[in-house]
């Protein structure tokens, strides 16, 4: 009876991790289509707390590969907006600042953009009453903000104004204890940022590489939001590729917010 029970309970939480996924990947859809920061913020949400979900694992494991089939549609979804609105530019990661109260993160429509960092808010999503087409892009909920928030509960205090090491080591510890990456190695050179991550599944990776410089899965979004909030400066996602110790991210600091307001 006891197995019977446990073996009940894990259906269910799977079922329940399964419906927040598709639910949440719906509304992140519509959302999008109609311009709705809100549905796309609880759209990720939803998402993020799915995967949550089939990741505990108590009695018995869910194999990564049904989960990276049930959460790559979702980013694939979010990859297919940014290339359906023509957008060129890298993700910006910005820290939290009055108008964006925990960051957030912007796609500029070229390559070659003007920031205007007192145009964005919460409810913000395309950005286009601006005088120049290099103010305009996509402004979205980062899909690390769940995971930034794990780190911070783990350190029992924010990561503002801390350093590049605080975030390395807080990172490695907390995506470990999830089984989401084995290790993550920061250093910081002058302006610029060198990632390396080692991800316990590299499959979402291989899929979405070219597309990571701007739409990057919730791990190392995490870790670039949480630099961006360390350093107090927007950070700029410059490229991606695979290395022999996992994942490497090359990003730039481009100031603090009073340069770009």
């Amino acid at each position: 009876m006891v197995i019977e029970g446990k073996g009940k309970n894990m259906k269910v939480e799977r079922l329940a991790g399964i419906a927040l996924i598709i639910t949440g990947g719906s509304l992140l859809i519509y959302g999008a289509v109609n311009a709705n920061q809100s549905l796309i913020n609880l759209g990720l949400a939803g998402i993020f707390l799915g995967v949550v979900i089939l990741t505990f694992k108590s009695h018995e494991y869910v194999k990564r590969e049904a989960l990276d089939s049930l959460t790559l549609p979702y980013v694939k979804a979010l990859q297919k907006i940014v290339n359906d609105l023509g957008l060129e530019g890298k993700a910006l990661y910005i820290p939290p600042y009055e108008n964006l109260k925990e960051g957030g993160v912007f796609i500029p429509l070229h390559e070659e953009f003007d920031l205007d960092l007192g145009r964005l808010d919460d409810e913000t999503v395309f950005l286009t009453n601006v005088s120049s087409e290099r103010q305009m892009g996509l402004s979205i909920r980062p899909l690390g903000l769940d995971l930034l928030r794990k780190y911070e509960e783990h350190l029992e205090y924010s990561l503002e104004n801390s350093n590049y090491k605080e975030v390395e080591s807080v990172s490695s510890s907390v995506l470990r204890a999830l089984d989401l990456a084995n290790t993550v190695y920061i250093e910081e050179e002058n302006n610029s940022f060198r990632i390396i991550v080692s991800p316990t599944n590299k499959e979402i990776c291989r899929k979405n590489i070219e597309h990571c410089d701007q739409v990057a899965c919730p791990i190392c979004s995490s870790i670039l939001l949480g630099l961006a909030k360390a350093s107090n400066e927007v950070v700029m996602s410059e490229k991606f590729s695979f290395v022999k110790h996992g994942i490497e991210i090359k990003a730039r600091k481009l100031g603090g917010i009073r340069e770009w307001m």
